[in-house]
């Protein structure tokens, strides 16, 4: 039986992950981005999101 709630929890998880990675990523990325750099440029964050959304499209696979 546990073992049976083990793979539901390990294909719960592996699908939040790939549905919401690539979000919560690029707004790890943004906080982090305006933590070192205040007043620098918000361009890198779309590209880091398309970044994400590729790697995670292509690499990512269950």
């Amino acid at each position: 039986m546990m073992n049976f709630v083990g793979k539901i929890f390990k294909r719960l998880l592996r699908s939040l992950f790939s549905m919401y990675g690539p979000a919560l990523l690029t707004l790890l990325f943004a906080v982090v981005l305006v933590q070192f750099f205040p007043d620098g440029p918000v361009w890198p964050v779309p590209i880091f999101l398309v970044f994400m959304l590729v790697i995670f499209g292509r690499y990512v696979k269950w």
